[in-house]
């Protein structure tokens, strides 16, 4: 983990008041319940006195906040894609001691998240990031990010399926998922690709399950902009600054890397 990151403040620092816990989320030190471990172990500070409280508001922008003796500021953001193989699971660590798309990474990168998550069975693109902000846009309700899907399906999808995806399917009693897009691919109506603007847990699989039918293998290809393309099982790369920048709802698209 890196606790001494350069110091920063001001527009590209982190607005507004906050707890002592999420600031330190935040800025891409750590996790929040990390975070909330170093508060209570006595590794932070405020203005220069010890914090023992995680829950502690603070302002990043007037407030000198420290880890481990060294001043708290944005670390270098990170934005990994990562082709996730089937039996991997999408968290730092597993009671079962199953495998997990940590382990995949490249050694030596700071502490960074999943934006989203992608079940043990599930195969295809996953974000990783320790920008906070970008994970909130690209799962958020509000950033409405496309997540494109090939699926195998038990059954055929027949037009009602479809109509029923592309109207908004009903999960439970109260859960109404937003209307999506899919397309039955030529060579077998038990194959089709969807889009969703959703990221409800294990969604698309629950969504073929209330039309009766049942996922067999699900493959994420694209994440917005942000395409598999060749990227090999278990392999990862950094997204291109025109990906990010797209992504994070600003206006570009002249490709540069």
């Amino acid at each position: 983990m890196n606790r001494g990151v350069r110091h920063a403040r001001g527009r590209r620092g982190v607005q507004g008041r906050v707890t002592l816990s999420r600031a330190l989320s935040k800025y891409g030190v750590c996790s929040r319940s990390e975070g909330r471990r170093l508060i209570l172990a006595g590794e932070v500070s405020v203005n220069g006195a010890r914090v023992l409280t995680p829950d502690k508001w603070v302002d990043p922008d007037s407030d000198a906040i420290a880890c481990g003796g060294k001043p708290l500021g944005r670390s270098r953001r990170i934005y990994i894609a990562l082709h996730k193989p089937a039996g991997f699971v999408t968290t730092r660590s597993d009671e079962k001691g199953r495998s997990t798309v940590y382990d995949l990474l490249p050694p030596g990168l700071p502490w960074i998240f999943p934006v989203g998550r992608l079940d043990r069975d599930s195969t295809g693109l996953l974000l990783l990031t320790n920008d906070t902000a970008f994970g909130e846009r690209v799962t958020g309700p509000s950033g409405k990010v496309p997540k494109t899907y090939r699926v195998l399906l038990k059954n055929p999808l027949d037009d009602a399926g479809a109509a029923a995806i592309r109207a908004g399917v009903q999960i439970g009693d109260e859960i109404r998922c937003r209307p999506g897009r899919v397309t039955i691919e030529e060579d077998s109506a038990r194959r089709c690709l969807i889009e969703i603007t959703e990221g409800k847990n294990r969604q698309v699989r629950r969504m073929f399950e209330a039309l009766g039918n049942r996922v067999l293998s699900l493959h994420r290809l694209a994440i917005g902009p942000v395409e598999i393309g060749t990227l090999k099982e278990g392999q990862t790369r950094e997204l291109t600054r025109n990906e990010i920048a797209l992504l994070s709802g600003e206006k570009r698209g002249d490709g540069h890397a």
